[in-house]
């Protein structure tokens, strides 16, 4: 008789799709996810992840805990530029049987990528709660869902990918104020037009904010990177492109723009980023052009299975910088 024994851990189901000549999306066949099988091992490692599974359009995977989980699959969008993922993270216990996780929580999780956007993740509540503010600030509140097979009501979140953020926000509210003008018209009629008004209001006000904001042109090259063994470099690699995804575009006082011309920037930013044993470390120098006069400089360090806490502090010491210095 095979041994079984209960667990609480994050549960991740990935869905693989590619697009079509019709704007269609297809699975992925598992022959071609499994030439990634050594890579996706790697990655998952790096979060104290395990691989279950590959099927013909899934992965199938566990950790330890949800942060850990989440910050996998944001790392994961980016090694895998190639297909379009979507993620599905619930965090519940399961039971161990014959190396494979079974109970209602896996049916949960399972449920999950079809709620996400491609290149976005889905998360349950349980996952949810275990994240930081900057990390939860990224997110976007779907309500209450009725899954398949589920007798219960899951709130759900999703983390959008880069632009779709403030577009779904707006739809968001929009949805739960007619939602609840539904339920009981008359007693919260005053209250949604008292609400679009100050929708509007808000709207004018960041017009004119954005309006104001100041374009800072930053050369920003490749990052310096310094792996100790090659199974930490996709990690170094997913590092740089969340931080330059972050970096570029509008901001509260600056619309910052990434250029690969130096002679054409006012700003040189240079970040080296380097695996130490188990940790992470950055070093970034800012310089005005083109005197190269140097502006600041700074240097962070976080363990590996927290590289995002890196990136947001990395990202927030950056424009904080840059915007003293307008």
């Amino acid at each position: 008789m095979h041994e079984t024994h209960g667990r609480l851990v994050a549960i991740m189901f990935v869905q693989v799709t590619e697009p079509t000549d019709n704007n269609a999306e297809l699975p992925v066949d598992s022959d071609r996810i499994t030439e990634n099988q050594h890579d996706i091992l790697i990655h998952l490692k790096q979060f104290r992840g395990n691989l279950l599974e590959i099927r013909h359009g899934e992965i199938y995977a566990y950790f330890p805990g949800g942060v850990l989980s989440f910050n996998a699959a944001l790392s994961l969008q980016s090694i895998m530029p190639q297909f379009n993922l979507r993620i599905g993270l619930h965090l519940g216990e399961v039971i161990f049987r014959k190396e494979k996780l079974q109970g209602r929580d896996v049916n949960l999780a399972s449920r999950l990528p079809s709620c996400a956007r491609a290149g976005g993740i889905c998360m349950s509540q349980s996952v949810y709660q275990y994240l930081e503010d900057p990390e939860k600030q990224r997110l976007v509140a779907l309500g209450k869902h009725n899954l398949k097979n589920i007798d219960v009501e899951v709130p759900l979140y999703a983390y959008l990918p880069a632009g779709q953020s403030c577009r779904r926000k707006t739809r968001e509210l929009k949805r739960l104020l007619l939602e609840k003008l539904s339920r009981n018209r008359r007693a919260f009629y005053v209250s949604f037009m008292v609400a679009v008004t100050a929708i509007l209001a808000f709207a004018l006000f960041m017009d004119k904010s954005v309006a104001a904001r100041k374009v800072v042109n930053v050369y920003l090259p490749e990052f310096k990177q310094q792996a100790m063994d090659s199974q930490h470099i996709p990690l170094l690699e997913s590092t740089e492109f969340t931080v330059r995804s972050r970096l570029a575009g509008k901001h509260d006082f600056i619309n910052l723009h990434l250029l690969k011309k130096r002679s054409l920037a006012s700003i040189e930013l240079l970040v080296t980023i380097k695996q130490v044993s188990g940790k992470i470390q950055t070093e970034y120098i800012l310089n005005s052009l083109p005197d190269g006069k140097n502006l600041a400089s700074g240097r962070l360090e976080e363990d590996a299975n927290r590289v995002f806490y890196l990136q947001h502090h990395l990202v927030e010491q950056i424009l904080a910088t840059l915007n003293n210095k307008k």
